[in-house]
């Protein structure tokens, strides 16, 4: 029995629905109140702001059970609501399956390090403009070699004085020709200066590191509730009910049902290879690892083929805006002028754009996505800490694990929700940067 029931009604729930049940029911809601689909309703704002309220609560465990004790006054987040814009676009590509693949990296990290690189590349310059002036500061200053002292030496210097003098002379030449060695070759031991970008790249090493160490012990924490079970045909099948559920409330994520098939084809890919690799003096394995690089290469030009068609999108747009703001007739390769093409054009092509750079960021991050998943896969399998039979029984849960997940699907009512859902989303996050 709950005290207030109002955040169940916004998103037209029971007050015992399963997080699968809100999940679904606010990203349904989110999408008939956004002020998008209702341009001409005042009140939408109110209403998707509510909806997004509700869900923070709902969808939080203990706020949840403060909400069904106590109401609404004692079920406020920490430090407030967020704003529901912002709520909204935090679903995309949020934390849902962090403890699978932790946090992404790849297109931050690409922003980071074209930052760095600029820097460093005008601390080189500045050493070098730096370097040139000093040079030129040494050749001005150097005084001349020799003096004179308005006398024959040759008259006021007594006998031996030439020879000692030359031998002196000598020695202090040699002096310095050793003290120039000294300093070349201390210069040649100095340790070279890290680039910015090479610390950034180190510091990032060692976090990736980290993280593929606690993605493996929540793997292996995740594959025990089998592996250290009894371990029978009851065992396996409840093992694999648990991750159908799991599954269900993961693919409404935006780009959920391709990352959950990603995880799902490494895992079993991976455990096909460990298990291959225990028969047939390792045959098995050795054919299942081979046919995994191949499937890679693969990956490897889809990634970058999105990239390219995505740049080539982009430039197209160039092009357009270029002949919309021009008043000078812009002409084609044969001299003809270019027609200037209309605002709904525009807007179609900034849509295909949109869908491209997407496209292009869901790969790249997939290809991320695989070389975790197999560095966190290994550390669980190749375990020498624990006895080949432990690391068997991980190979075959994880095989049980990777197949439910390759099996997941989205109902067409559930593929039409998530696409119109994920369509708003990627609007929202571009009015957020252009802002």
């Amino acid at each position: 029995m709950v005290v207030d029931s109002a955040y169940y009604d916004l998103l037209g729930v029971s007050a015992t629905a399963t997080a699968v049940e809100i999940k679904k029911a606010y990203r349904k809601k989110s999408v008939q109140e956004h002020p998008d689909k209702n341009p001409n309703d005042p009140t939408a704002t109110e209403r998707f702001q509510a909806i997004s309220e509700a869900y923070q609560v709902l969808s939080d465990d203990t706020l949840r059970a403060k909400y069904d004790k106590f109401g609404k006054k004692e079920a406020v987040p920490q430090g407030g609501f967020e704003d529901a814009a912002e709520q909204f676009s935090v679903i995309f590509g949020g934390d849902a399956f962090a403890s699978y693949i932790g946090e992404l990296q790849l297109l931050k990290n690409l922003q980071k390090t074209e930052e760095l690189s600029a820097e460093d590349e005008k601390e080189k310059q500045r050493e070098k403009e730096e370097q040139e002036a000093k040079e030129k500061l040494e050749k001005t200053t150097t005084p001349a070699t020799g003096t004179s002292t308005g006398t024959d030496s040759r008259n006021s210097e007594p006998a031996g004085t030439t020879e000692t003098s030359i031998a002196h002379s000598t020695g202090e030449i040699s002096e310095a020709s050793d003290s120039k060695t000294e300093v070349s070759n201390s210069q040649e031991n100095k340790p070279k200066k890290k680039t910015k970008l090479e610390i950034y790249e180190e510091e990032q090493a060692i976090e990736k590191e980290k993280m593929i160490e606690g993605l493996s012990k929540t793997l292996t924490e995740r594959l025990s509730i089998l592996t250290e079970s009894v371990y029978d045909d009851a065992c396996k099948e409840s093992f694999q009910k648990k991750f159908e559920e799991e599954a269900n409330l993961l693919k409404m994520e935006s780009f959920g049902l391709d990352i959950l098939h990603t995880i799902g084809d490494i895992y079993c890919e991976q455990a096909r290879i460990f298990l291959g690799s225990q028969n047939f003096f390792g045959f098995g394995g050795m054919y299942h690892s081979m046919k995994a690089k191949g499937g890679l290469v693969m990956d490897t030009l889809r990634t970058v083929s999105a990239a390219l068609d995505a740049q080539n999108t982009m430039k197209e747009l160039e092009k357009m805006k270029e002949a919309n703001e021009n008043d000078t007739p812009l002409l084609d390769k044969n001299g003809n002028e270019q027609i200037k093409p209309t605002p709904e054009q525009m807007a179609e092509q900034e849509q295909l754009l949109m869908g491209k750079v997407l496209s292009a960021a869901w790969h790249g991050s997939k290809f991320e996505i695989m070389s975790t998943l197999k560095s966190v896969v290994s550390k669980v399998l190749d375990d020498e800490s624990v006895a080949v039979n432990t690391r068997i029984k991980r190979a075959e849960a994880l095989k049980i694990l990777g197949k439910v997940f390759q099996n997941a699907y989205r109902t067409k009512t559930e593929q039409e929700e998530a696409q119109v859902f994920e369509e708003l989303v990627a609007e929202a996050t571009k009015k957020k940067k252009s802002t």
